[in-house]
């Protein structure tokens, strides 16, 4: 081959593996976002806004009624019959306000694996939030938190609590005897105790205080969104993550 043909592919060669670079550079971004997507997105524009909606404006009372644990019969739902009981509490009715769509229960966190079910902390975060409460994650391993939690109880308060003995599961503490914790467990038809050290220190991963937000305490959604992704990594942390 002649001398300037050699050279003349090896310069197109040089342009055309930079142009590739180029493309390359542009286009694994949006792979990315695209897997992303493919992954995590459940619908359109339609179904976030009725996943994010509103009914009406919910206002919880200022003091809960005695809670009441809601059956579980799905393998799923902890986190739904927690807050349903929780809601109920405060007056409001989870039925109508749609809690199970607008938890997204029955929606897998990743789309390809079917097991990955149930309530996630940022839309739990969001749901309280839109539902009238202000929510407290606080630390369940550090001693002046469980000080603090100790004095929300004693106001009448509730705490939602992640725990984990074989798998992760929502419950309710609803209050404290002494130096034991009142846990409300949709897989339990009575209120029962636990002490309150060991259940913290060996079953608990997230504890979040909740009460009625007061004028102005209303997170936005992506401030609930946010607070709440940023607890469920510490869970991964706590759990030798």
């Amino acid at each position: 081959m002649p001398t300037r043909a050699i050279r003349y592919n090896v310069c197109v060669s040089k342009k055309w593996w930079k142009r590739k670079r180029v493309i390359v550079a542009i286009g694994l971004p949006g792979l990315v976002l695209l897997g992303v997507v493919l992954l995590f997105a459940h619908g359109g524009p339609a179904y976030y806004h009725l996943k994010y909606g509103m009914v009406g404006q919910p206002q919880p009372n200022a003091t809960p009624s005695p809670i009441v644990p809601e059956t579980q019969t799905e393998p799923h739902t902890c986190g739904l019959h927690a807050l349903s009981s929780l809601h109920r509490s405060y007056g409001l009715d989870p039925n109508r306000l749609g809690l199970r769509f607008r938890l997204g229960t029955d929606k897998p966190f990743i789309n390809t694996d079917p097991d990955t079910t149930g309530t996630i902390h940022p839309d739990l975060f969001r749901v309280l939030a839109q539902d009238g409460f202000h929510v407290d994650p606080i630390d369940p391993h550090n001693p002046n938190d469980r000080q603090r939690l100790i004095e929300h109880l004693d106001a009448g308060h509730y705490a939602v609590a992640l725990t984990k003995v074989n798998t992760y599961h929502w419950v309710v503490i609803a209050g404290r005897a002494g130096d034991e914790l009142v846990v409300c467990d949709s897989l339990q038809t009575e209120l029962y105790r636990r002490a309150c050290d060991q259940y913290l220190d060996a079953h608990t991963y997230t504890l979040v205080l909740v009460r009625p937000a007061a004028e102005g305490e209303r997170l936005s959604i992506t401030e609930a969104h946010t607070l709440g992704a940023a607890e469920m990594l510490r869970v991964q942390q706590r759990d030798g993550g």
